[in-house]
């Protein structure tokens, strides 16, 4: 009886987190009222500080500083802080290149990892609302009026999140675009609530009093920054798909799983800090934190658990079936390179829970570091391509150009 329980109660707890969770949120989305909010624009424009935390990003970082540049908001109302974690390539001269009035740079000698970096940031910022953002990502053009205008629609707001869509970068196609549309729209029911979950590193703003900073190991900084907001300070977070930037997803699978496994140990990791927050007083951001969050970061043990205590129930006709058909999962999970169309659900489900598993055995080992690296973001190997219209910039001629500028000043001094 045990084994039975253990098994249909590890399937019944998957389902409910990947089917059962949406779907109920889509039926009390229809039944309770939308959390208010007013309409139009705010009467003055507030100043806006965008900051970048980047650490080796040379590929990338021109064309990220000339999309900014494009932004349709007031220009005497923002400026672009880029912080270089002690990159080792070219990343600090590009941006040192193009440094003025509205670009600034903060070279940090040492790495230190993202979220030292970004309090370091934050807390030199100059603008009243914050905009995170990363190297790799690329706004639309009204992208951060989008999301200036829904912090002010919504007072409740801690924190606003922005649609970001994934371009594959590969004629193979997109390994997680599916279930990114999936997961964006999970988040436009949860923001029906005010109860999105975190936010996405690629675009979101906040009110800078309301920033907490971030303990200096953590991992996920994005998930965490929101969450930490609302624990301290209460507050809601919502969802702005008019707020659009895309970025290329990872080229290859075992790109996907290390950044999986990051994550995994990252979300672990948040949970000692924020588990306050799945409370029953807490309300519906307790209910969409067990739900949408914990549930799935059980997954790897669910799924583990479940095959084991099956393997005790092969006597049984329906838990035979029930067997071969976790095998036939798993193995199309396996063959996805040889039946694409069939085994991609499958092999990214795999890849995501094996990410997760593994991520949570290296924080309990101390393996897993607060840093992050640069994927491949094509088949070249060892160069980072973006998806995207701009022009590459000629790095190393920005890096002459600012070497010759020091050079010329240093003539002009003597």
């Amino acid at each position: 009886m045990i084994f039975a329980v253990l098994t249909l109660g590890s399937f019944a707890l998957l389902a409910y987190a990947y089917v059962g969770y949406p779907g109920l949120l889509w039926l009390l989305s229809k039944i309770i009222p939308g959390r208010p909010r007013r309409s139009g624009e705010p009467a003055e424009w507030p100043r806006v500080s965008i900051i970048v935390s980047a650490y080796n990003e040379e590929h990338v970082i021109a064309n990220r500083l000339q999309n900014l540049h494009a932004l349709d908001y007031p220009r005497d109302r923002f400026d672009v802080v880029i912080g270089s974690d002690g990159s080792t390539d070219l990343t600090t001269a590009i941006v040192e290149a193009r440094a003025g009035d509205m670009v600034h740079l903060v070279a940090f000698p040492h790495r230190r990892g993202k979220a030292s970096v970004l309090n370091d940031l934050v807390e030199r910022a100059s603008g009243d609302v914050v905009v995170l953002t990363d190297a790799n990502t690329f706004f639309y053009p009204d992208a951060v009026r989008a999301l200036v205008t829904a912090l002010w629609r919504h007072p409740t707001a801690c924190a606003v999140v922005g649609r970001l869509d994934l371009r594959s970068p590969v004629a193979t196609g997109n390994l997680d675009g599916t279930y990114w549309r999936y997961e964006t729209w999970i988040k436009t029911l949860e923001s029906h609530f005010g109860t999105v979950l975190g936010a996405n590193g690629a675009i979101y703003a906040f009110h800078r009093a309301r920033y907490r900073p971030l303990p200096g190991g953590a991992i996920v900084d994005d998930f965490l920054i929101p969450m930490l907001m609302r624990l301290d300070g209460g507050g809601e977070v919502f969802f702005v798909p008019a707020a659009r930037a895309y970025e290329t997803s990872p080229a290859r699978l075992r790109h996907e799983l290390h950044r999986r496994m990051r994550i995994g140990a990252g979300d672990f990791q948040a949970l000692l800090w924020t588990w306050r927050l799945l409370l029953p007083w807490k309300g519906m951001v307790a209910f969409s934190y067990f739900s949408h969050k914990v549930l799935r970061w059980l997954g790897p043990w669910l799924m583990l658990g479940g095959f084991a205590a099956n393997v005790f129930l092969l006597d049984r006709p329906v838990f035979r079936w029930l067997f071969l058909g976790q095998l036939a999962f798993y193995g199309l999970g396996v063959l996805a390179p040889v039946v694409r169309i069939a085994a991609s659900a499958a092999r990214y489900f795999v890849t995501l829970n094996v990410g997760l598993g593994v991520g949570f055995v290296r924080l309990v080992l101390g393996l897993q570091r607060p840093f992050w690296s640069t994927e491949p973001r094509s088949d070249a190997p060892g160069q980072a391509k973006t998806s995207t219209e701009f022009s590459e910039y000629p790095t190393r001629a920005l890096v002459r150009e600012a070497s010759d500028a020091a050079a010329e000043s240093r003539r002009n001094a003597a």
